[in-house]
């Protein structure tokens, strides 16, 4: 396992990642963003004037000293393409070089295109979709189908150019309107429509939407405060839009709490989403919030990932978390074994669907995480830990689902009051469900109480008012089986009937 530093400098932003490596698994435990808007002075004068570039080089010497405080011996450096436009590149980068042993990697917009691409496409599970990314100057749309790009283009607009472009100002009462029919206008020029089918999903990247999510899920109550695989139907946003709308392009304004942008730059990227939504006729867009740091990781250290983006990425995302979280002697990979066989053992009685299989898998692969906080009434903790864990290609409710499951290891755990706070998200269905797999959990956790592995499978006979669970073991597992039968009362409970296991 290696520790690898990543730094990235765009037009206004500064930023160091510390992570571990582990082949294509990695854990973050560092990042550090700087504001410094090196871009402001290649706009006016085609150069990175000195003052600016002392304060980008200060910067970058202290990521270099962190980065050797932290013993990291491999550093990569990245740029966004912003600084080709500087007449003195060449100089700022050889100075940079020769005070931080910096080499940056200047991107084309090719190459942000593709890390756009690989952020999204391996944490949010939409197989086919138009991608929106909002940057300060550009607007990036890139569509792809079956995990490949198949068409992309970038437009010279962007949340902090918008208004300049159509040469509207803070008191004009029609601004947004001007704003919409320009890029709507924009985006008819480039045919955009004739790329999308029916079939095609939308999925909006960037600041701007995670902003966006923050104040749609305000405006609606939401339960959940997860940025990552948002729902946003066109009505929340239309709602949204009216909202900051009204407070018009004022530069002096910001929404306290939501965003450190101002509410010019927030109109004007929301003003380029409604030109969106009103050509393609979008319904609802999945929010998959700012990716730009796994898209970097992606893309330039897992480059595994860039290559070929991951098939499973609940998959992906729980052999991370089990690969830099999990206790030397965890079993989770096995009890997650069990609880499958299990769950299919057990169909006649629990008659769940399998729509519930997510929720079931991240329940049984992370069904001891609280552990990390106490051991004692570990699976509330558990309950936390699953609902802040950054789970990727999974729904929202899928998540609460697993966080309700590892609570209801013991039945009793399952408070009413905390339910209904998600009743915008679970029914009463569901909660039927979270007690079944939370037992079913439980018992799979019994059944490797020793942590060998001594019970490989199991068989289900169902006779009457029992359940007979036939063990099939290597070498002896009394133990577990003494400790599953310890459930016959919680299980006699949740599905009726008494439990045997021989």
């Amino acid at each position: 396992m290696e520790k690898i530093g990543l730094v990235y400098i765009n037009g206004n932003v500064h930023r160091l990642v510390l992570l571990e490596l582990s082949g294509t698994y990695f854990n973050v435990f560092e990042d550090i963003s700087e504001t410094i808007k090196l871009d402001e002075d290649i706009t006016l004068s085609g150069l990175i004037r000195a003052s600016k570039s002392k304060d980008s080089l200060n910067v970058l010497k202290m990521f270099r000293k962190i980065c050797d405080n932290y013993d990291i011996t491999k550093i990569t450096a990245i740029s966004s393409n912003f600084i080709l436009n500087s007449k003195n590149q060449k100089s700022y980068l050889e100075e940079v070089y020769n005070n931080t042993g910096f080499n940056f990697i200047i991107m084309q917009p090719e190459d942000e295109s593709k890390m756009i691409y690989s952020g999204v496409i391996n944490t949010v599970d939409v197989p086919k979709g138009l991608i929106i990314n909002l940057s300060q100057k550009e607007t990036n749309l890139i569509l792809y189908n079956r995990r490949n790009i198949i068409y992309s283009k970038i437009l010279p607009f962007g949340t902090n150019n918008l208004a300049e472009i159509v040469r509207v100002t803070p008191s004009s009462s029609d601004a947004a309107s001007k704003m919409v029919d320009y890029v709507k206008k924009e985006l008819e020029k480039i045919d955009l429509a004739s790329h999308i089918d029916p079939e095609t999903s939308f999925v909006g990247e960037g600041p701007i939407f995670s902003t966006l999510g923050r104040l749609a899920r305000r405006s609606t109550h939401y339960s959940l405060d997860i940025e990552n695989n948002y729902i946003l139907e066109t009505p929340v946003f239309e709602k949204v839009f009216g909202v900051v709308n009204e407070l018009g392009l004022d530069k002096t304004k910001r929404l306290k709490g939501i965003s450190e942008d101002s509410v010019d730059t927030l109109l004007s990227g929301l003003c380029i989403i409604k030109a969106i939504n009103e050509l393609l006729n979008i319904e609802k867009l999945t929010i998959s919030g700012d990716n730009l740091r796994e898209g970097l990781i992606y893309s330039y250290i897992a480059v595994e990932a860039n290559d070929k983006p991951f098939s499973d990425m609940l998959g992906y995302s729980l052999e991370n978390i089990r690969t830099f979280k999990d206790q030397k002697y965890s079993n989770t990979s096995h009890v997650y074994n069990l609880a499958v066989i299990l769950f299919k053992q057990l169909k006649v009685i629990h008659k769940l669907s399998r729509t519930y299989i997510k929720a079931l898998r991240i329940a049984a692969s992370m069904y001891d995480s609280g552990k990390r906080i106490s051991f004692d009434n570990h699976e509330k903790y558990s309950f936390n830990v699953i609902l802040n864990s950054a789970l990727n290609g999974v729904s929202h409710k899928d998540v609460l689902l697993a966080a309700f499951t590892s609570l209801c290891q013991n039945p009793d755990n399952l408070n009413l009051s905390d339910w209904v706070k998600y009743k915008d998200i679970l029914n009463d269905e569901d909660m039927e469900a979270v007690k079944k797999m939370g037992v079913i959990i439980k018992l799979a956790d019994q059944l490797d109480k020793s942590k060998k592995g001594n019970v490989v499978d199991i068989c289900c006979d169902i006779l009457g008012d029992s359940v007979i669970l036939k063990t099939v073991v290597k070498g002896n597992a009394d133990f577990e089986i003494m400790e599953g039968m310890k459930l016959g009362t919680t299980f006699k409970k949740v599905f009726k009937k008494y439990l045997e296991i021989i």
